[in-house]
């Protein structure tokens, strides 16, 4: 596989693993909500922006994972998912 290849599949794992576990804490953290509504929080509101940020520790552990099997390229790409997330998460708090 190439490392351009590679690297897009550590930013889209990092990005969907962000979104997974944060749609998983916030479920489980408010039982009376639905999928749909935390898309609609998630879109409208800033409630999500704490949640999200806690949900960047799954990809600390993608990352030492991929780095542990010498995925370098698939790590590097986590790690611009993060990035990518944090830049969000601070659009979500500040804008």
């Amino acid at each position: 596989m190439s490392n351009k290849k590679q690297f897009y599949i550590g930013l889209s794992l990092g990005i969907v693993t962000a979104f997974v576990i944060s749609m998983i804490v916030f479920l489980s953290s408010n039982p009376g909500f639905s999928v749909g509504d935390y898309f609609n929080i998630f879109v409208n509101g800033k409630i999500l922006s704490p949640i999200l940020s806690i949900a960047l520790v799954g990809n600390l552990g993608l990352f030492f994972l991929f780095l542990k099997f010498d995925k370098d390229m698939i790590s590097k790409g986590i790690l611009a998912a993060t990035m990518v997330v944090g830049v969000l998460i601070f659009i979500m708090k500040f804008i």
